[in-house]
């Protein structure tokens, strides 16, 4: 009879990226147990090839920037394809996910006086890009891996388990998600190593894996070519 390993958790975030990282930290600090499936192992995400940087309207370079103006390039940018209230939330909600990296570790570059640098970029009327000269998205990607194993750390010392709330699945690739009623129960996948399967019981799936660009016939993809973190696809 085929074995089959077999986990029960709160939530099950599919993708190691930055979205995937930020949904699984978010998870835990709310008290839920959280499994982190990746395909590849943790830290290999795509969003490491970020360059541009990360746009958040803070004002730091042009005080006249505001999350007004950033909504509206990014309504624009996207050929008013977007969902108009996730291009708004992401507006809003940037600069202060930008200071939490911070918070996180994340080593911005900075102006003269010591704000977080912001540069040009197409689709942007103001210097917005939150930057780590031409390694953005790596510095994204380390300083949100470090936060997860700092919340385990937190856990092995609390309760004697690091993995208690948070585990990463690496090399691991989910196939099937179960539902019933229309309400999600659960998935199932295999290890790329061994081909030996695997089941998760869950009442909630977040999928960040990326791939939104070959929902269209002509796209940019989620960068823009030049290694930017864009809004325009994201947030459609």
């Amino acid at each position: 009879m085929t074995q089959i390993e077999r986990h029960s958790f709160d939530v099950v975030v599919m993708g190691a990226g930055g979205a995937g990282l930020r949904a699984a930290i978010e998870a835990r600090m709310m008290g839920k147990s959280v499994a982190i499936v990746t395909k590849s192992l943790l830290g290999k995400a795509h969003t490491v090839m970020a360059e541009g940087g990360a746009a958040a309207a803070m004002g730091n370079v042009n005080s006249k920037d505001n999350w007004q103006v950033h909504f509206v390039d990014t309504m624009r940018g996207g050929k008013f394809l977007n969902n108009y209230r996730m291009a708004e939330l992401h507006a809003k909600e940037s600069p202060d996910r930008v200071w939490e990296l911070e918070t996180y570790g994340a080593l911005f570059d900075r102006t003269k006086d010591g704000k977080i640098s912001q540069r040009n970029f197409g689709g942007h009327e103001y210097p917005r890009l939150a930057h780590v000269g031409d390694r953005t998205g790596l510095e994204l990607i380390r300083t949100m891996q470090q936060k997860i194993i700092s919340l385990q750390q937190d856990d092995e010392r609390e309760f004697g388990d690091g993995e208690k709330f948070i585990k990463v699945f690496a090399e691991c690739s989910v196939q099937e998600i179960f539902t019933k009623d229309g309400a999600v129960t659960g998935c199932m996948g295999y290890f790329r190593e061994t081909g030996d399967f695997i089941a998760f019981d869950t009442a909630a799936i977040v999928l960040a894996t990326g791939g939104i660009g070959k929902a269209y016939r002509v796209t940019s993809n989620s960068w823009d070519g030049q290694g930017h973190l864009g809004d325009r696809v994201r947030s459609r």
